[in-house]
């Protein structure tokens, strides 16, 4: 997928993974990458933080219009509050695209803490590195997302930039509706950036 997949706004009790393999042919993959690569998405556990806390400030750092956090913010935090964040059993989760050992994609849900919101989630967080885009490793992380979620509200929530074209295509692909713009969402500098405020609504969650 060309183009950036990230967005960044803020239980099962094993992890759950999906084993996707594509193999290269001329004109879909440039003749640097791989013949053959097989991509694992399951959700992070605490053994994976110092490989998630690498890739969250390599994106904060890489495309920090798309995300609320700011590198400067979280590159002090311990790594045990990074081990904190990565739930083993809450319906808090964040789930990454591995290439061998190589963490290269990450996506994260959260459901809202106050009890008359707590029907609804959150999407945030999402990134694939550089090298990796183009392989559809971003809709996959979404769908991971979406599928999670939808075992545990009633309504999925995120935003995106709107210059972000190729996010923006991927989420209304997998359903995401539209139902506002957010002007000056965020500060990047003296720039800001305006959010497209999305959500998919589901059936009642599994009791």
């Amino acid at each position: 997928m060309a183009g950036p997949i990230c967005s960044g706004r803020r239980a099962e009790a094993s992890p759950i993974v999906t084993v996707v393999t594509w193999r290269s042919t001329s004109d879909r993959l440039p003749s640097a990458r791989p013949f053959m690569t097989d991509v694992m998405i399951r959700r992070l556990e605490p053994s994976d933080a110092q490989a998630y806390r690498d890739l969250r400030l390599e994106a904060l750092a890489a495309s920090p219009e798309a995300f609320g956090s700011s590198h400067e913010e979280e590159a002090p935090l311990p790594l045990e509050t990074i081990r904190a964040r990565i739930s083993a059993t809450s319906p808090n989760a964040i789930f990454g695209a591995f290439t061998g050992d190589r963490l290269v994609g990450m996506a994260g849900f959260a459901v809202h803490e106050r009890a008359k919101a707590s029907h609804k989630g959150l999407m945030w967080g999402v990134y694939v590195q550089a090298d990796r885009r183009g392989l559809g490793l971003g809709k996959r992380l979404v769908e991971q997302v979406i599928d999670h979620a939808s075992r545990h509200v009633i309504m999925l929530e995120a935003a995106v930039g709107t210059t972000n074209e190729s996010a923006r295509r991927t989420y209304h692909a997998l359903g995401f509706r539209p139902y506002g713009i957010e002007r000056k969402a965020l500060r990047v500098g003296d720039v800001f950036y305006d959010e497209e405020l999305l959500f998919i609504e589901f059936g009642a969650p599994d009791p």
